[in-house]
């Protein structure tokens, strides 16, 4: 006889309530709203993913969305003030001592209607990380008895840390859907030892803190649920008509977007991916794409029918490129994707044309051939992605390009070197970001080496992050780099 299922709930929205109990600057300025709004709404997708692979074998799990079951209308979101600059202080309800308390009480309450025998809880996001481990160690104070599990990239990267705080009872580390589903069918049955289960940190005897062997990475992955299919658990249809309202121009939100791959081949030193998926990528088949794309076609119909796919390199397998186009050009979406400048060759450029893309974004990186290749380890170079860009235009593709400022070795006339040339070619839709670096990455490895404890606190992005801007000679503090940074967007719109 099967036993009880522990009751469980997942909860989502993690980011949204820290950036509503921590207000880090400059998130808060009115200028902000955009990226403060998407931040509020956006859920958790790695806990989709989860929930959807749970549901599919039958779990039945409660998720706690902790911003968007309580914050259902615009109002919350929108200035109570008319016309003020762009760097005053907003004036948004959501951010009021009001809206702070609704959103305590509301996971105060649930949860103590609920009462989880096991709550599951993303830890992602390293840019509040450190609020995230705070919250665990809150949830264990509130539920003494429950078990706690947490995953997700952050979680992945820094599992010993997490368990160290001494809150969660386990880290399920890289891909999760299976670890999770073998994890809570091992405490249903009343199991102690999880030393079977790939991809679980968890505590043996004497509080020992135990890394049980990565798991390997599935390689069907239609095997997985579309994230779409618990988009009532997750509140999805409200979080697009919202953001569709509050950022019509916005890329990538809830019931717009979607990855059909897991992993990128590359190596670059500033990114996670390496060190996340190993280099390797996996693919969705067209047919599991065309399903997602149906039912978000159907069911979230706000605003303008923008579709957006997250890959890293979208047109990586060209045999799969062509079957993906077929299929897609059938369902009238606008597309949008990113992807490796060398891979826009004319006859790619034709497909996706013909399959009603508008938009191909392009991390460029820097201009500076050099540095693309002994710093970042890019496999393009400076001309590659401006005959990209070029090309793009021609077939009628708008090309968005993003770039580093403050990558180790460059100086700031290369970055302007940039702007100019950008000013040349007249593209105006590229934007530079300060370096961030984050455990897991090369260049964070570098930033160890080149900065003592004391140095690199002072360059963490507020006291909550994990993420640390990398100052250098060129940029000797992290608000001149953030400065620099953005002189060199308003040079290129002007």
């Amino acid at each position: 006889m099967r036993k009880e299922e522990p009751r469980t709930v997942i909860i989502s929205d993690a980011w949204g309530y820290g950036l509503m109990e921590t207000k880090p600057h400059p998130l808060w300025q009115v200028r902000y709203a955009a990226i403060r709004n998407k931040a509020l709404l956006v859920p958790e997708y790695g806990a989709m993913y989860i929930a959807a692979f749970l549901k599919k074998h039958g779990w039945e799990a409660e998720v706690l969305n902790l911003v968007a079951d309580v914050f259902r209308e615009e109002s919350w979101f929108r200035e109570r003030e008319e016309g003020l600059p762009d760097d005053a202080p907003s004036t948004a309800p959501v951010g009021g001592e009001e809206a702070l308390a609704i959103v305590r009480k509301n996971m105060e309450d649930a949860l103590r209607d609920l009462q989880p025998q096991v709550v599951l809880f993303p830890l992602s996001i390293y840019y509040l990380a450190l609020h995230a481990r705070e919250m665990l160690r809150r949830l264990r104070e509130m539920l003494p008895e429950a078990v706690l599990v947490t995953g997700g990239i952050y979680a992945t990267m820094h599992p010993r840390e997490v368990m160290e705080d001494g809150a969660a009872d386990f880290v399920v580390r890289g891909e999760g859907e299976w670890t999770t589903l073998e994890l809570l069918e091992a405490l249903r049955e009343g199991e102690r030892d999880f030393s079977g289960i790939d991809g679980l940190t968890w505590r043996g005897e004497g509080g020992r803190i135990i890394h049980n062997p990565d798991r390997e990475r599935e390689d069907d992955l239609d095997r997985f649920p579309h994230i779409y299919t618990v988009s009532r658990e997750f509140r999805i249809a409200e979080r697009h008509r919202l953001l569709k309202s509050l950022n019509p121009f916005d890329d990538y939100i809830p019931g717009a977007g979607f990855l059909t791959s897991r992993g990128c081949p590359e190596r670059c030193t500033f990114c996670l991916d390496p060190a996340v998926w190993k280099r390797r990528t996996r693919f969705h088949s067209p047919a599991y794409v065309r399903e997602v794309l149906d039912y978000c076609w159907e069911n979230f119909t706000g605003g303008d029918r923008s579709f957006y796919f997250g890959d890293a390199t979208f047109a990586l397998n060209r045999n799969r490129l062509w079957k993906l186009l077929e299929t897609v050009r059938e369902v009238p979406f606008a597309y949008h994707i990113q992807t490796r400048a060398d891979s826009l060759t004319p006859e790619v450029l034709n497909g996706l044309r013909e399959s009603n893309f508008r938009t191909v974004a392009l991390g460029a990186e820097s201009f500076d051939d050099r540095i693309l290749s002994e710093v970042v380890k890019k496999r393009t170079t400076r001309d590659e992605i401006l005959s990209a860009v070029r090309a793009a235009r021609r077939h009628g593709l708008q090309p968005i390009l993003t770039f580093i400022a403050g990558l180790p070795g460059e100086t700031r006339r290369s970055m302007e070197r940039t702007v100019e040339i950008l000013r040349r070619e007249g593209i105006r839709e590229a934007t530079f970001f300060p370096l961030v670096v984050f455990r897991g990455t090369a260049l964070y490895e570098r930033f160890l080496r080149t900065y003592g404890e004391e140095e690199r606190e002072s360059m963490r992005l507020n006291p909550w992050s994990e993420e640390f801007c990398f100052a250098s000679e060129e940029f000797p503090t992290m608000q001149e780099l953030i400065s620099y940074t953005e002189r060199l967007n308003e040079a290129i719109r002007t």
